[in-house]
């Protein structure tokens, strides 16, 4: 077998000249998954041949992009285990699952999520190398090695890519690798109600406000959201809260003109997709949780979401429809 005589410095790192199999593990949410695919899409660009495994709750595999990003998508979590996560048949059941990951034979595995759950699966996943973020979870702590990737006032996509910088040098993309979509720009505004957690909602009025003011505008809107979500029936709107599944939804978003939303994970797709968001925080951090791309507006009136006014989310997204220009890019 030929050396290869060039000094250690001009020579490729090791793993850009082999075929090494990833494990991510990111069950959820729908956002934090996207923003894991920005620092994986780094990877992934910078090792092409690799073939990557994502471990992820079944309910959030439409947001990763099976046809580039990664070579296989493995349900490590359901809705139904989520709904009995307490009873012995659930744990057994996915003790076997995570156990079964081991006939991959992983290079490295990353655990991006660092709760309990996903610590297990990394560590059953029998991975060569591990890696876990650092988190307050004092159990997922002692399963793997942790990095410490939120020093310092960083985003959560930055976090990720530190900690895929501990094995590989890996670069934040401009754009992540999203999922194909396969529908014409459709000149919507798209107008998400709801969110994860109710303290980060605003309220239906405050949505029709702004609807009811887009539409007289001349624009096109559409509404958007899960089951239970609030609808908006102000005339001209097109509702289609609850009635669509998340792949429909995507496609709007990443079609879509502009997006408008409180803290979701839609507002993160369409960012990803590169539509201009306007996206109204509360008590969540935006500096670590806001949509990583260009042309995202940050709206934070205080603790409450529902402190902000429609006329302020209005002039925010005429900065995007060529009205008046918004005031500054954070409104506190």
């Amino acid at each position: 077998m030929a050396l290869d005589a060039r000094p250690m410095a001009q020579r490729p790192p090791k793993w850009t000249l082999m075929k090494p199999k990833i494990l991510v593990v990111r069950f959820s949410a729908m956002g934090d998954c996207i923003m894991a695919a920005w620092a994986l899409t780094g990877l992934r660009n910078t090792i092409p041949q690799a073939h990557i495994t994502w471990a992820v709750q079944d309910r959030f595999a439409p947001v990763i992009d099976r046809s580039r990003l990664v070579d296989e998508v493995v349900f490590a979590d359901t809705e139904h285990w989520k709904r009995h996560r307490s009873a012995p048949t659930t744990w057994l059941a996915q003790f076997r699952m995570f156990s079964a990951l081991r006939r991959e034979h992983f290079d490295v595995g990353f655990d991006l999520q660092g709760q309990v759950k996903t610590a297990l699966c990394l560590r059953l996943s029998g991975a060569k190398k591990r890696l876990a973020i650092l988190t307050s979870d004092g159990l997922s702590q002692r399963l793997n090695p942790t990095h410490d990737c939120l020093l310092g006032s960083v985003h959560e996509v930055e976090a990720a890519s530190r900690l895929l910088n501990a094995w590989h040098e890996c670069r934040i993309p401009i754009r992540p690798l999203m999922p194909p979509v396969h529908e014409a720009p459709n000149h919507q505004i798209i107008i998400q109600t709801g969110s994860g957690h109710p303290h980060k909602k605003l309220s239906s009025q405050r949505w029709h406000q702004v609807a009811k003011e887009l539409i007289y505008q001349g624009h096109k809107v559409t509404a958007i959201g899960g089951p239970g979500d609030d609808s908006i029936y102000t005339e001209g709107v097109t509702n289609l809260v609850g009635q669509i599944n998340l792949e429909r939804a995507l496609n709007l978003v990443a079609n879509s003109r502009l997006h408008i939303s409180a803290d979701t994970g839609t507002a993160h797709a369409a960012s990803a997709y590169g539509v201009p968001t306007v996206t109204v925080f509360g008590k969540t951090d935006p500096r670590r949780y806001r949509p990583f791309g260009e042309n995202a507006t940050i709206l934070r009136p205080g603790p409450e979401p529902d402190d902000i006014t429609a006329d302020e989310i209005i002039r925010s997204a005429e900065r995007y429809l060529g009205g008046r220009p918004s005031a500054s890019s954070l409104v506190d």
